[in-house]
């Protein structure tokens, strides 16, 4: 499960408390994803997604994530929203962590891919890369070719035993 930060029940009354997304029916842990801790949370006015960032990102990213998502969306591309609390700010602190509340979005995760999925993917990547050709925000990518080399020598011998 893609839970790593439990998020005591009065901390996160607490923190949803302070937007205007009504009040909290329930919560469920997302067992998708693999670097941060995701929680699916049903209020009284819609669903939406509480992400716990954890160590694997750092949170002088987020801005610039949080500002990419609003941009593209001002493009056109269907994306979550970040919600912002009652004093504007996008992201906060929860259980100790960076967290960030945004909209939520139908859909299902595809369990068998097959060529239209991945047609779909590259237009969707054709698109997500013309809506972002004038955000004016930049950010060095972590995992490209300069890490590779850091990433294996971590691994060490391990590296032979991953697949």
């Amino acid at each position: 499960m893609a839970v790593y930060t439990e998020v005591p029940d009065d901390e996160l009354a607490a923190f949803v408390a302070r937007y205007d997304i009504g009040d909290l029916l329930a919560v469920k842990g997302i067992a998708e994803g693999v670097s941060n801790s995701n929680f699916l949370l049903h209020t009284t006015r819609a669903f939406y997604i509480l992400t716990l960032y954890e160590e694997r990102t750092e949170e002088a990213d987020l801005p610039f994530f949080i500002s990419l998502m609003e941009h593209l969306a001002t493009r056109g591309l269907t994306c979550p929203q970040p919600v912002r609390m009652r004093d504007g700010v996008t992201v906060s602190r929860l259980a100790g962590r960076p967290a960030a509340i945004v909209t939520f979005l139908d859909g299902l995760s595809v369990r068998r891919p097959n060529a239209v999925h991945c047609a779909e993917v590259g237009r969707g990547l054709a698109l997500l890369h013309r809506a972002g050709a004038d955000f004016p925000l930049e950010r060095a990518n972590n995992l490209s070719v300069p890490a590779w080399r850091p990433l294996a020598d971590q691994a060490g011998s391990a590296a032979d035993t991953i697949s």
